[in-house]
């Protein structure tokens, strides 16, 4: 029997009884013989949004390549429900459940909305995809009147609305977002975070969102995690992140966190 898009939530810093976790342990990656990231521990659950957030140059790309296998791992492990998945392909990734959405190249533009969600199910039989397109579209009711227009033609939150659905045909467990606002004014980024990735937590799912526009992000994150210079600096909840007193000089000047980091 084909696997619903919802899963159980928890809402809580762990996962609930039979959820999910997707987490890393003292992960150090990078390129070549250079070590970007350092001895980074990131995790989300069942029914959470977690958020990496942190200025230009500190990680946050890198730390998601290296979850993802697509950049050299050095030390640590990514592990998802405490089996090691480390330097795993994308499509053994997405066969565990883990879906990926990447900051370009999203979504087939020449395509209609309802082609492109097909796509993301072209493993499946048709008689599940339908099921599958059926509950995208019960999650995105906005994509239900838009199946039949070209995605070349829609807006920038409407194109990343398909993006999400078309990861959701597998029904993964986990959905990894990279820069999901990226390029997207103020109002649409609102959209995209607040009535996408995070309709996706409140569904069940274990969402890990690379952000840069962190004032937005952490107003919608259960969880934060601060990166400078390779490291997480600090660990909290959204709103602890964004009252934190040297916010500002981390993200406008790069700084670090004062000592004694909030940890969870």
């Amino acid at each position: 029997m084909p696997t619903s898009l919802d899963s159980a939530g928890s809402g809580g810093a762990g996962p609930a009884s039979g959820g999910t976790r997707l987490r890393t342990r003292g992960l150090t990656a990078g390129y070549g013989d250079i070590r970007v990231i350092h001895d980074v521990d990131v995790e989300v659950t069942s029914g959470t949004m977690s958020v990496v957030v942190g200025p230009n140059g500190a990680g946050k790309s890198t730390l998601l390549k290296g979850i993802l296998g697509l950049t050299r791992v050095f030390e640590g492990q990514v592990e998802l429900n405490g089996q090691s998945v480390t330097g795993k392909p994308l499509e053994q990734l997405a066969k565990a459940g883990i879906a990926y959405v990447p900051q370009v190249d999203d979504v087939f533009d020449t395509l209609r909305v309802r082609e492109n969600l097909e796509m993301g199910g072209f493993l499946l039989d048709k008689a599940t995809r339908q099921e599958r397109i059926d509950e995208v579209l019960e999650v995105f009711p906005d994509l239900r009147r838009k199946t039949r227009r070209f995605v070349g033609s829609m807006s920038g939150g409407e194109r990343k609305m398909t993006a999400f659905g078309r990861a959701l045909m597998l029904a993964p467990k986990v959905m990894v977002l990279d820069e999901p606002t990226a390029g997207l004014s103020p109002a649409l980024t609102q959209v995209v975070l607040a009535e996408q990735a995070r309709v996706l937590a409140d569904r069940g799912k274990a969402v890990l969102v690379v952000e840069q526009k962190a004032k937005a992000a952490l107003e919608l994150a259960d969880w934060a995690y601060v990166m400078v210079q390779g490291r997480v600096a600090m660990s909290a909840s959204g709103r602890e992140v964004l009252d934190h007193p040297d916010m500002a000089e981390v993200f406008l000047g790069g700084g670090a966190v004062a000592p004694g980091r909030a940890t969870g």
